[in-house]
């Protein structure tokens, strides 16, 4: 499944929802639309806190001499969100750069320009270098950008591995949609929470197979 393309209304075709309101008075597919792309936005942001490669971008900045600081947008890295760990890195450098705050782009002022820095910070909308770049490079960034708004006829993501658990938290939101429980809607994204947990720690059989104890 990973290997073919699933649409999104395909998705919403199959779903419970669907078969139960064949003739769509009930649910509309732009809502069933939106209770998707809800599910897929929580687990975009579950997948960034675990750091999970489903979710890795991959963007390239082209250094310029002097220039300390650069645009993400301009670069072609949209709708950034957080940098991966170790994402940060030249293609013929072996060791990552390291993250910093911005403060220490203020204690390193007076150092001079290096070919190869080895230090990056994050600004609003901006990657910056420690000590500046004095050559021009091609410098790596891997990084979690907030998933695009899906369309009908657009592709799911996440290479279809949560095709199931996005529509199951679909239908569940649909069916309490007049209902105005929170408690529900709550119950609702741990239910998909759970799932997503299982997904990711059963495609990369690292570490234990259970989730710790909470204290």
């Amino acid at each position: 499944m990973a290997n073919t393309t699933v649409t999104v209304q395909t998705i919403v075709n199959n779903s419970v929802s669907r078969r139960k309101d064949v003739d769509k008075t009930n649910w509309g597919d732009n809502e069933l639309l939106a209770y998707l792309n809800k599910a897929i936005d929580n687990i975009a942001l579950m997948l960034i806190y675990m750091e999970s490669e489903l979710a890795v971008t991959e963007g390239t900045v082209t250094l310029a001499d002097g220039d300390q600081e650069y645009t993400l947008d301009d670069e072609g890295i949209d709708n950034f969100w957080a940098m991966a760990r170790e994402g940060v890195y030249f293609a013929d450098v072996a060791t990552p750069l390291v993250p910093v705050i911005y403060g220490a782009k203020v204690r390193n002022m007076d150092i001079a320009a290096s070919p190869v820095p080895t230090q990056y910070y994050i600004t609003d909308d901006k990657v910056g270098l420690i000590p500046v770049p004095s050559a021009v490079d091609d410098l790596k960034c891997r990084y979690f950008a907030k998933p695009d708004e899906l369309s009908l006829d657009d592709n799911m993501p996440y290479n279809n591995v949560f095709n199931e658990a996005a529509s199951l938290f679909m239908d569940s939101i649909a069916a309490l949609r007049d209902e105005m429980d929170m408690t529900a809607y709550q119950n609702a994204r741990v239910a998909l929470e759970s799932l997503v947990l299982k997904v990711v720690k059963y495609r990369n059989p690292i570490g234990p197979k259970t989730l710790p104890e909470k204290g």
